[in-house]
């Protein structure tokens, strides 16, 4: 097995992209963005993690490493396989299959409409039964104010993939890389830094 981070990135990068090729090519339909947000949060998660557990596993087999080595090789792991996911993605979704773009957008509102329609069911109960009066109207205020926004984004036509948002979304993702580095590294380490 390899020991060289930027290959076993190019290896998750490919293993995230059969994920995102498998998705649209099977699921692109009414629960699309459903099925790309559980396996992003679940499936996603936990492959990178092992993907990068073993890469620092691998580098340590049979030899010390300092923790510096362990977060490199683990930080680089995620940083490849992320950053050429993230990049194809981006060019897929712009320029290859702008309706799959669409689409995604649609349904991302509409989640957002129905949770907030749902907590605000949940949300009126509880005021209802509150002695201030002045809570209903704010909560009223709230949602009449967070609804119009979603469904402005909605007539605009709000594009959720492109390069700002997906840039920002990216600075949270590699938050992730870097505290899950972190935690492997300090597990994984098995000599100090200057012995």
């Amino acid at each position: 097995m390899t020991k060289n981070p930027v290959v076993i990135g190019l290896g998750l990068y490919g293993v995230t992209m059969l994920l995102f090729f498998g998705v649209y090519y099977f699921f692109a339909g009414p629960n699309y963005w459903d099925i790309s947000m559980k396996i992003n949060a679940f499936g996603l998660t936990f492959l990178y993690g092992i993907a990068a557990f073993l890469s620092t596993y691998w580098l340590r087999k049979g030899t010390q490493i300092t923790y510096p080595q362990a977060f490199k090789q683990s930080f680089v792991t995620l940083f490849v396989g992320g950053f050429l996911s993230m990049l194809t993605m981006f060019g897929f979704l712009n320029y290859v299959d702008t309706n799959a773009r669409d689409l995604l957008n649609y349904q991302y509102v509409q989640t957002e409409l129905t949770n907030l329609d749902e907590a605000y069911q949940k949300q009126k109960i509880d005021a209802a039964n509150h002695k201030d009066a002045n809570v209903v109207v704010e909560l009223e205020k709230n949602y009449k104010e967070a609804k119009e926004a979603r469904e402005i984004a909605l007539k605009e036509k709000r594009n959720y993939f492109s390069f700002e948002f997906l840039g920002k979304l990216f600075a949270g993702i590699l938050l992730f890389y870097l505290l899950l580095s972190i935690i492997i590294a300090a597990f994984l380490k098995n000599k100090k830094r200057y012995e």
